[in-house]
Formats: C-alpha cells, sequence, structure tokens
C-alpha cells in the first residue's frame, strides 16, 4: 500500500477524523493532501502522527509494504475506503477477491461484501425483488448481532441504497434505534446514515413524513459539525432549506461551499435539486 492508503486506513480504524489526526500537528488540510498523495509530510510530523494513529514506526513500514495484513482484511479495508462510490471497475475487483477468498476467510464479511457488491453493481439492472433477495441474508445476519461496529456500519449504510425504499426506510427506523448507543468514534458512519435516509426521504416521500426527514437532517448538521466536516454539513443544510422550499436560503449555501472549495460537494446539491441552479 502506498503512504496516502496507510494514513487513511490507520486513521479509519482509529476512528479519528482528519482533523483530529491533524490537531496540535498539522493542518486538516495537510492530512487531505497527504491521504490524496498530494503531499510528503516532514519525517518529525510523521513520526507525530504515527503515535497519534497507535502504531510503531515499523509498524506503518510494515503496513505500507503490505506485512501483517491478511488478504481478506485487506479487502475489507479497501471497501470501507470505496464505500459510498461507484466506481465500476474498483467494486467488481473486490467482487472477484472475495469470490476467491471466501472459501478460506474466517472473517464473515467476506462471504457479506458478495451480495453487497454485486448488487450495488446491478443498481440499476436488477428489480427490487432481486436485490432484496441478494441482499436480505446479510441483513438478517446483522441482526442477530448485539453490538454493531464500524464495518457493519458500513455494510448496513450500503444496504440502505440497495433495498427498496420502503424497507430501506423501516429498517432505518430499527438502525436509528440503536445508533445513540455508538461513540463518537463512529460519527462520520452515523451521519451517513441519518444523511441518506433523510435524503431517501426526499426522494420518495411516501416513505418517510417530512417532520422526520427533517428531523434525521438536523441530527445529520449536528454530527457534522461536530466531526468538523463542514462540507457535508452545509449539504444536509441545502437538503433542510430545500425541504422547507426556501430554495434562496439552498443556493446561498452552495455559493458557501464554492467559495470554501467544496465545488463537488455543491456540485451534488445542483444535481440532487436542479431549481438551486435558477
Amino acid at each position: 500500500m502506498e503512504t496516502a492508503q496507510v494514513l487513511t486506513m490507520l486513521r479509519k480504524n482509529k476512528g479519528l477524523t482528519q482533523a483530529d489526526l491533524a490537531a496540535g500537528i498539522t493542518t486538516r488540510r495537510a492530512i487531505i493532501d497527504a491521504e490524496h498523495g498530494n503531499r510528503d509530510l516532514s519525517y518529525e510530523t510523521m513520526m507525530q502522527l504515527i503515535e497519534r494513529l497507535g502504531v510503531s514506526a515499523n509498524d506503518f513500514e510494515d503496513y505500507r509494504h503490505d506485512h501483517q495484513i491478511p488478504a481478506d482484511q485487506a479487502l475489507v479495508i479497501e471497501f470501507e475506503q470505496l464505500s459510498d462510490t461507484s466506481e465500476t471497475q474498483k467494486l467488481n475487483d473486490l467482487l472477484t477477491r472475495a469470490r476467491q477468498l471466501v472459501a478460506t476467510s474466517t472473517l464473515r464479511y467476506t462471504h457479506q461484501l458478495i451480495p453487497i457488491l454485486e448488487a450495488l453493481l446491478h443498481l440499476d439492472s436488477y428489480s427490487h425483488e432481486k436485490l432484496t433477495q441478494l441482499v436480505q441474508p446479510v441483513w438478517n445476519e446483522l441482526t442477530t448481532i448485539k453490538e454493531w461496529n464500524r464495518t457493519d456500519l458500513f455494510l448496513i449504510n450500503n444496504l440502505l441504497y440497495i433495498f427498496a425504499p420502503q424497507v430501506a426506510q423501516r429498517i432505518g427506523k430499527k438502525v436509528i434505534a440503536r445508533l445513540e448507543h455508538y461513540s463518537l468514534q463512529n460519527i462520520l458512519l452515523k451521519n451517513a446514515i441519518y444523511a441518506n435516509l433523510a435524503f431517501l426521504g426526499m426522494q420518495h416521500p411516501n416513505t418517510l413524513d417530512p417532520a422526520t426527514t427533517a428531523e434525521y437532517l438536523k441530527q445529520s448538521i449536528a454530527l457534522t459539525k461536530t466531526a468538523h466536516r463542514y462540507d457535508l454539513h452545509l449539504l444536509s443544510q441545502v437538503r433542510l432549506a430545500v425541504l422547507q422550499r426556501d430554495y434562496e436560503h439552498g443556493r446561498e449555501l452552495c455559493k458557501v461551499l464554492k467559495a470554501m472549495g467544496a465545488d463537488n460537494v455543491a456540485q451534488i446539491a445542483y444535481d440532487d435539486f436542479p431549481i438551486l441552479l435558477n
């Protein structure tokens, strides 16, 4: 793995935001650039970051050279890094590797990933019935687990995309009921679930009442503020403005997103709500 990948993997495994990792050592922008491979951090900075990540310099090098990472564990890590994307080639690669590993892997995630990846690759070509048949066994397994970990939450977040909207909202209520018991280490995952359920409710108003949609968005706004993810914070504010038909405020928030350099997030808002372009 490249240094950038190892840095990202260890930070997420530790449950740290980019701002958390950077605090008192460097800037969040420097961490973002380093994780994208666009900046080489100084030796002193890297040593401080490695210490905060809870590993030794030797451990970091082992990870960088793909030592000590079993193939099935590496598969799960890469899935988490790809979650919420539509990179077909990478999803296909993960699916191929999961099928190769499933016979020998001791991780339950390996066999759970196979139907999820297949469903994600065929969201537009399989019927809701077929998609549900694929992933229902995964959800059934997850419901038997007393306490979900971060990988479970990643799986659940993807399931919300796959199930039919009405089913996703029904499952979402069960997930939300359990989310309050989780620490802030999984704050961005918690946000993703609230935000995705809210957006799903906006796309399919018959599946979620406006008051609950607004409540989910307010939860997302609070979580992203705590996580210092102001791009996602503003995106949820945009969605709330649209839900409340305050389109002018939504347009102003999009301008703020563009001014802070979050053009990609602003584009998401414009794509989702073309009325904001008027």
